[in-house]
This record gives structure tokens, C-alpha cells and sequence, in this order.
């Protein structure tokens, strides 16, 4: 199976569309990855799907979804939490993109969920995973926050 690393914050970035041959390439890519502020990279794989993915040093952020952009938009449940609220912030074209702290996970486990996906095309079976639930973003932010999803009105 072919997989693509996607840079959603920096598209200069020389590894942007780069096809990511191994585990070994994919970890380098990652550990790299964790040096830059927080930012949103993507791995877009050949049977469909792919992962979205906040990249942090100490943490990060992973969805599971139809290439075609239809739901479900399944996102990596820690057994043992990392935050105990709030929200991170991740980058996307200069925009920062807040996930809820239910979804913050160590970046140990967004690298083995990654590498994972790049090994099988699908969700590691060792974590749990929800469908994404816009109003926990509005519940992370203390309900000040306007979140959409693509196709909602405001």
C-alpha cells in the first residue's frame, strides 16, 4: 500500500507529497516533525483512507476518515488521558485548530497509530476510537467557541 505525507501548515515543506516507503522513513518524518510548533500533517493512503494527524512534541492529535471527506471521522481515544481539559492548538494553513483534550494523546502513540496505519490501511486495533463530536470542541473552549463542521450552517 502506498501512503503520502501531507504538510497542512507548511506546503514548502521538501517532505510535502513525499510517498512514505517504511516505518523507519515514517518515524524519521515524525520525530522531525515534533520540532516545529504544533501543526497538522495528513497521511493519505491508496485504499481510501487516510489519517489526520496534530503533531506536537510532547503530544499529539489522530483521526481516521474517508478520503472522500464523508463521515465517520473516527479520533484515538488514550486509555490514560494527557489532559484533564481545554483544548491544544494544532496549525493548518496559519490557522490554529483546536482539539479537545479527549483526543490529545502521547506522541509515542499517534507514532505507533501511524505507523500502524501505514503497515494496514485501518485504525490500530490497541486504542479506542469515537467519532468526532463538534460539541466537545465548544465544551473544551468552555462553550465560547463557534465550531463547524464542513456543510453546517452557521
Amino acid at each position: 500500500m502506498k501512503v503520502r505525507y501531507f504538510n497542512c501548515q507548511d506546503k514548502l515543506d521538501p517532505m510535502h507529497g513525499t510517498v512514505i516507503a517504511g516505518s523507519g522513513q515514517l518515524t524519521k518524518l515524525l520525530e522531525d516533525a515534533r520540532r516545529k510548533p504544533p501543526f497538522i500533517a495528513e497521511l493519505k493512503a491508496d485504499n481510501g483512507f487516510e489519517v489526520s494527524m496534530g503533531i506536537s512534541e510532547k503530544y499529539g492529535w489522530v483521526q481516521y476518515s474517508n478520503l472522500d471527506g464523508n463521515p465517520p471521522y473516527l479520533n484515538a481515544i488514550s486509555a490514560q488521558p494527557h489532559l484533564k481539559g481545554g483544548f491544544l492548538e494544532f496549525l493548518d494553513a496559519n490557522t490554529p485548530t483546536p482539539i479537545p483534550a479527549r483526543y490529545i494523546i502521547s506522541f509515542d502513540q499517534l507514532k505507533d497509530i501511524s505507523i500502524h496505519f501505514l503497515e494496514t490501511g485501518k485504525p490500530s486495533d490497541a486504542f479506542s476510537w469515537e467519532d468526532f463530536d463538534p460539541e466537545a470542541v465548544r465544551e473544551a473552549a468552555g462553550g465560547n467557541l463557534q465550531w463547524q463542521m464542513p456543510g453546517e450552517s452557521p
